[in-house]
């Protein structure tokens, strides 16, 4: 019995190296794009460099290149041992931003939200740096995998982020999926591919087969049925 065991543990590695991995690698990332288009989407709201913005929680700062004509600042806690950070230029907690109050017009805090134990006082702190009447970009999962522990502390449904919202001092101009559920399920099935027994090595090949296909649907089409991965949000300071 341990013989065959270790026979089937051997075909799977080798069925996953082979078919499994190829078949899930080189996919485009929706989430990732979307989000992309969200930054850029912000970054459109200035038009020089009279115009402040703050990427709090800002790690690599993938998106300081779409902020070139504004004045681009970054924050973040810097913590995390095996991460790789760009220049920071406030290396702090998001509770307390070492900056003067109504500092910025804008706010960016994307896939940072989850990782903050008070997102709350976050949020207060945001709406503290922020001018009248600016406004914070904002998107965090519903549904995503344990990650960057032991700094994972929530999911936001979106009342979570409409109670925030009001006991924040904000007001919600935009609440809306980051991606429809196709890209939700091309997550989920991705995930199960990668990661059930050995013994279900044939609904592992099925399973990135559909996650393939689910994500190019993503890419096409955008559905609203079942949920989303992520919510991402447009607040105005009140």
């Amino acid at each position: 019995m341990a013989v065959k065991h270790d026979v089937g543990q051997q075909v799977a590695r080798r069925v996953e190296r082979a078919v499994i991995r190829p078949l899930l690698n080189g996919l485009p990332d929706p989430s990732r794009i979307r989000l992309r288009r969200f930054a850029a989407k912000a970054a459109r709201q200035g038009a020089d460099k009279d115009f402040r913005v703050l990427d709090a929680g800002a790690g690599r700062a993938p998106y300081r290149s779409l902020f070139n004509h504004v004045s681009y600042e970054t924050a973040d806690f810097a913590q995390l041992p095996n991460k790789k950070y760009g220049p920071l230029d406030h290396v702090c907690d998001l509770t307390a931003i070492p900056v003067p109050d109504a500092t910025y017009d804008l706010v960016l805090c994307t896939q940072v939200m989850e990782h903050l134990p008070e997102p709350l006082a976050v949020m207060r702190e945001f709406h503290r740096v922020l001018k009248p009447g600016g406004k914070a970009y904002l998107s965090a999962p519903l549904f995503y995998a344990e990650h960057e522990v032991p700094y994972d502390f929530h999911r936001y449904t979106q009342f979570a982020w409409k109670r925030m919202a009001t006991e924040a001092g904000f007001s919600i101009e935009e609440l809306a999926w980051l991606e429809g559920y196709y890209g939700t399920l091309a997550y989920q099935t991705s995930v199960a591919a990668k990661s059930l027994p050995p013994r279900w090595l044939v609904w592992r090949i099925l399973l990135a087969l559909l996650a393939r296909q689910l994500t190019h649907a993503e890419m096409k089409h955008k559905i609203h049925a079942g949920m989303p991965k992520n919510y991402r949000v447009i607040m105005v300071k009140s």
